[in-house]
C-alpha cells in the first residue's frame, strides 16, 4: 500500500507515527511525506530554532505524543531542562518543537518512510482499476495522483492524510504586500528581529498570537513608545484564574456521551446538556450565566477585579470548559441539527468566552507592563490606512493615531472561497470538487469522527482525510493541540483498522 501525507507538523507527524505502529502495517508499504521546509515533526508554530520567549499556553500534561504516556512530554522536559517552566509557569515553544522533532524522528528515518521536500498543490482522483481520472460514475474505488509545484509525481497513492497546518492568516485590512507589515510573524526570530527601539509598532488583533508578540517584543526590545495592540471590540481574552480546589464534579466524558446517545436514540438533547453543566458547577457553588453577565463586558477593568480577587466562581466555570475542550467535537456531534442551530445561536459565544483565555500570570504581567506605560490597547478600531509617507494610520470610533510597524495577529482564515486566493492547494481541490465548505462557507466538510472527505462529485472519500483547524465546522472548536494530536492518531489507526 503506497500513502501519502501531506504535512510534517503535529498532525502529520502523528499520522505517521500512528501508521507506523499499527499491527496492520505490512514490510511493502510505503510512506511519502509532502513537507517543503528542512525541519519535521514539530511544524511552524513550533519550531524548535524559535525565540525562547515564546509560550505555549497549554499545560505539559495534555500534550504528550504518547498514547500510552500522557506525561511523557513532562517527562522529557524535566529530564532536559533544570527549569523547564518560565515565570509565567509556562512552557516554551521551541522546548515543545525539539521533544516533537525527537520523538518523531525515528518515524521520519524509517525505511519505508520517504520525504518529499516540495509543496502540494493539486490532487487528482483515478479510478483504483483502470488508474484512469474518476467521475461521479465510479464506483468508490479511488486512488490519488499528486501534483507538486514541480508538476505531476509517478506514484499513485492508495491513501491520502492532508495535514497542512494553520491556514493563511486574515488580511482585513488588505495589508499584505505592504513594507513594515507582517502579516505570518512565525518564526519570530527570524521575521520581528530587526527593529529598531525608536520605532512604534502596532498589532492588530489579540489572541494567541497577539500574546505571543507581547512576549517576544518585551523580552527582546526596548521599546520607546508603547507596543500597542488594536482590536474590533476589547483586546485580550478572559484572565484564566487558577482554582484553588482539588477535587471537581465533571460528568461530560466521551463515555457519558456514548452513553446519553444510547438513552435518547442517537443523539443528546442540548437541555440535558445544559441541565448536566448545570448541576456539576452547582456543586462547585459556580452559576455559569451569572459569571458571564459579571464579566462578558470583556473589558481589562472586569479582568483586572478577576485577576485581584481570584474569582473561584470564574475559575470553576473556566475548569469546567478546559476538561471540556477534548469532547467538544463529540458533544456537538452529538446534537440533533436544530438543537446544533439554537447552540451556535444562543450558547457558542459563552462557551467560548470561559474556553478562551489568557494564563493567571500572562496577564499579571500585562497588567505590569500597562502600568508601567510599555503597552496600550485600543478597542473600537475600524481602519487601517497605508500613508503617502509609508506610515499606517490607525482609524477607532473616537481616535486617530499612527506607527511605522504593523504586526498581523488576527487569527485564520475558515472561508474556504477567501482561501482558494490564498491556497494553490485548496483552490485546485475546490475547483475539482473534492472539497466542499461546511456551513456558512466556512471550513471544509468531512465526516465524525473518521475525517474522511465528503462531497457531491463522488460521495464520502474513505482514504481521503482532512485534519486540522479546516475541519472545524465537523471538529468543533480544534484549535487546541491536545485535540490535534488525538484526532490525529484517531484518524490514522481507524484507516488501519479497516485495512
Amino acid at each position: 500500500m503506497d500513502i501519502a501525507i501531506v504535512g510534517a507538523g503535529i498532525s502529520g507527524s502523528n499520522v505517521l507515527k500512528s501508521l507506523i505502529t499499527h499491527p496492520n502495517f505490512q514490510a511493502d508499504d510505503l510512506i511519502d511525506v509532502y513537507e517543503p521546509r528542512h525541519s519535521l515533526g514539530s511544524g511552524l508554530p513550533y519550531e524548535p530554532t524559535d525565540d525562547e520567549s515564546i509560550m505555549l499556553n497549554t499545560s505539559s500534561d495534555v500534550l504528550s505524543v504518547d498514547e500510552n504516556n500522557e506525561l511523557d512530554f513532562t517527562e522529557w522536559l524535566e529530564h532536559h531542562f533544570k527549569e523547564p517552566t518560565n515565570f509565567e509557569q509556562l512552557v516554551s515553544r521551541p522546548h515543545y518543537g525539539k521533544y516533537l522533532v525527537e520523538r518523531f524522528s525515528p518515524f521520519y528515518t524509517h525505511e519505508q518512510v520517504h520525504h518529499v521536500q516540495n509543496t502540494v498543490v493539486d490532487v487528482e482522483v483515478l479510478d483504483a482499476a483502470t488508474k484512469e481520472p474518476a467521475d461521479d460514475t465510479q464506483d468508490g474505488n479511488f486512488v490519488y495522483r499528486i501534483k507538486t509545484e514541480d508538476g505531476w509525481q509517478d506514484s499513485v497513492y492508495d491513501a491520502v492524510f492532508f495535514s497542512v497546518g494553520h491556514p493563511e492568516y486574515n488580511d482585513f485590512y488588505d495589508l499584505k504586500g505592504t513594507e513594515n507589515y507582517i502579516h505570518n510573524p512565525y518564526p519570530m526570530k527570524e521575521k520581528l528581529a530587526n527593529f529598531d527601539n525608536n520605532q512604534k509598532i502596532s498589532v492588530v488583533g489579540s489572541g494567541a498570537t497577539g500574546v505571543d508578540l507581547m512576549r517576544f517584543f518585551m523580552s527582546n526590545y526596548e521599546l520607546e513608545q508603547p507596543l500597542t495592540f488594536y482590536d474590533l471590540k476589547e483586546p485580550f481574552y478572559c484572565v484564566a484564574i487558577p482554582y484553588e480546589k482539588d477535587d471537581f464534579t465533571y460528568h461530560l466524558t466521551k463515555n457519558w456521551v456514548e452513553e446519553q446517545k444510547e438513552v435518547h436514540g442517537g443523539f443528546i438533547p442540548l437541555q440535558v446538556i445544559l441541565d448536566t453543566i448545570k448541576d456539576d458547577l452547582k456543586q462547585e457553588n459556580a452559576e455559569p450565566m451569572a459569571v458571564y453577565n459579571r464579566y462578558k463586558s470583556g473589558t481589562l477593568d472586569v479582568f483586572r477585579k478577576a485577576f485581584d480577587m481570584k474569582d473561584q466562581e470564574l475559575a470553576a466555570v473556566q475548569k469546567y470548559a478546559a476538561n471540556s475542550v477534548p469532547n467538544l467535537p463529540h458533544l456537538y456531534n452529538a446534537l440533533s441539527g436544530e438543537d446544533q442551530q439554537e447552540y451556535m445561536k444562543n450558547y457558542y459565544q459563552i462557551m467560548l468566552f470561559f474556553k478562551t483565555k489568557v494564563p493567571y500570570y500572562s496577564y499579571q504581567w500585562l497588567f505590569e507592563l500597562i502600568d508601567a506605560g510599555k503597552v496600550e490597547t485600543v478597542a473600537g478600531l475600524k481602519e487601517v490606512n497605508v500613508l503617502e509617507n509609508g506610515r499606517f494610520q490607525f482609524v477607532t470610533e473616537d481616535s486617530e493615531a499612527e506607527a511605522d510597524i504593523v504586526v498581523n495577529a488576527t487569527g485564520f482564515i475558515n472561508n474556504i472561497e477567501i482561501l482558494t486566493k490564498h491556497s494553490e492547494l485548496i483552490k485546485n481541490l475546490f475547483h475539482r470538487r473534492l472539497i466542499m465548505p461546511h456551513v456558512n462557507g466556512k471550513f471544509i466538510l468531512v465526516d465524525w469522527p473518521q475525517c474522511r472527505v465528503l462531497n457531491q462529485q463522488y460521495g464520502r472519500m474513505d482514504n481521503l482525510f482532512f485534519l486540522g483547524l479546516l475541519i472545524g465546522g465537523t471538529q468543533h472548536e480544534n484549535n487546541d493541540a491536545g485535540q490535534t494530536i488525538q484526532q490525529a492518531q484517531y484518524t490514522a489507526k481507524a484507516f488501519m483498522d479497516e485495512r
